[in-house]
């Protein structure tokens, strides 16, 4: 079980290792929250648009070397390379930086939450990674309890 922590993103150096479908997902939900992300990848998807959003976001077209770590308060892992993905596990906690592997919830700091928001109010839905149907469901379910058009979700 994971606890529910609400933090400030805004002045916080996020890295995102990848620029596949997974890490386009996670970016799109982040620009909500962060003040600046930037994403490492050799290739970049061509589903992956960058949001329209005043998130300052920095693509670096390339493969990940360590020192993209440095100065890095949160990193994400959404490579397809398990090996890739673990050493940057293992870096994170070397230097104490929270990590979330895509692929691995074993290789988790924290978890993604599905996200129903309008203005100030915010609310996370998880199931600790093992749940992603129940999720939705449970999702559906607190939107159609604000008629609100304003209230929309993110990340489902």
């Amino acid at each position: 079980m994971y606890f529910p922590l609400f933090i400030d993103l805004s002045e916080k150096e996020i890295l995102v290792i990848g620029a596949g479908h997974i890490a386009s997902r996670r970016v799109h939900l982040l620009c909500g929250f962060a003040g600046h992300i930037t994403i490492v990848a050799p290739q970049i998807a061509d589903d992956f648009a960058a949001p329209d959003t005043d998130t300052k976001i920095t693509m670096v077209k390339r493969c990940f070397t360590e020192s993209d770590l440095d100065g890095v308060d949160l990193v994400l892992a959404a490579t397809d390379d398990r090996h890739l993905n673990r050493k940057v596990f293992d870096l994170c906690h070397t230097r104490g930086i929270p990590v979330n592997v895509c692929s691995d919830s074993g290789l988790c700091d924290f978890q993604f939450p599905s996200i129903v928001e309008n203005g100030a109010v915010v609310i996370g839905i998880n199931a600790s990674g093992r749940d992603h149907r129940l999720v939705k469901e449970t999702r559906k379910q607190v939107e159609s309890l604000f008629p609100d058009p304003q209230f929309k979700s993110k990340y489902k």
